[in-house]
């Protein structure tokens, strides 16, 4: 069976705190295991980035959660599509807090697809390959301890 995924940017609504977030992610984690469904989640103070992977009959329930939820607003897409293989199979949902200019080279980058490696040339860096660097670090260890997001 192919696997999906799907990569989005929204803004968090205003008020959102620790314990809120916490509650998100929890819940969000119980119902992407029940769908078969790994995710990351970015949290830089004000934008959320999140990138969902799993078979479709998954994915699309879980994009329709996400589309429907109160924490965020002004949702856009980043990139849809096939991947080969998951890129973070241990985690229902993954989170970590991040720097606005980390978040920003991200979500600015060329999000044509799921490539997971950048050219080094000095061409424009792919934003995939740019989420998975904050993920693996500069070892290139994939799934590194997650740190959580809230309290």
């Amino acid at each position: 069976m192919a696997l999906q995924a799907f990569a989005y940017v929204s803004e968090a609504v205003e008020g959102i705190d620790g314990p809120g977030i916490d509650r998100i992610l929890a819940e969000a984690s119980n119902f992407n295991r029940v769908a078969g469904v790994t995710s990351v989640l970015m949290f830089d103070g004000r934008r959320f980035l999140q990138y969902i992977e799993g078979p479709d009959d998954g994915v699309a329930p879980v994009e329709q959660r996400v589309i429907n939820a109160r924490s965020h607003q002004q949702m856009r897409e980043l990139a849809r599509g096939e991947v080969g293989t998951r890129h973070f199979p241990r985690w229902t949902m993954a989170s970590a807090r991040i720097d606005p200019d980390v978040m920003s080279a991200i979500i600015d980058a060329d999000w044509t697809g799921f490539a997971a490696s950048a050219p080094v040339d000095g061409q424009r860096r792919v934003g995939f390959a740019r989420l998975l660097e904050v993920w693996t670090g500069v070892s290139g260890e994939l799934e590194p301890a997650a740190v959580t997001l809230g309290s």
